[in-house]
Formats: C-alpha cells, structure tokens, sequence
C-alpha cells in the first residue's frame, strides 16, 4: 500500500528507452512489453531517481489541469500497476 511518504523508483528489472513520445519498457522478469505516454511516461520519467508519492502528485499537479483528489488517485493506480508488473519498487 502507498501512502503520501513512500518512495518509489524504477525496478532494476527492466529495460526502458524512449521512441517518439512513447516510453517503451520490457519487463526482464516477466518478459512483457508495455508502452506508456503522456502523463503515464513523465511519470516514468520521474520515477527514474527515487521520489515519494507526494513529490510524483505535485509533478503532476505542476504540469497538468487536474484536481488535487483526482491526482493523487490516476498516480496511485499508476504506481499500483507498474508494481504488479514488476515495473516498480519501493525504498526505505
């Protein structure tokens, strides 16, 4: 579960490079490819240092029309995905 504090990263157990405006990313366990753009890929952007939830919502919030609340929910079901596919990993 991800609060507000939890910092997240990209797992070391994938591939990802950018063609175009899409973000393409293989997941080295799972074999699975996925391709992201638009909010989805400045998210994954910015998942390549460490940051907390709070930081990824105000990136957010700083660089598109959204509300707070729907915000904060479109990036947790981002990162629960990404988790699920072995995309993400949290840090202590």
């Amino acid at each position: 579960m991800f609060t507000p504090k939890t910092v997240v990263k990209q797992s070391a157990n994938q591939v990802s490079c950018t063609l175009n405006d899409e973000i393409a990313i293989l997941s080295l366990d799972k074999s699975v490819y996925f391709g992201l753009e638009g909010v989805g890929a400045d998210l994954w952007q910015a998942l390549e240092t460490p940051r907390s939830v709070a930081e990824l919502c105000k990136l957010i919030l700083d660089s598109y029309d959204v509300d707070a609340q729907q915000c904060e929910a479109d990036v947790l079901d981002f990162l629960h995905k990404m988790q699920e596919a072995g995309l993400l990993e949290t840090v202590d």
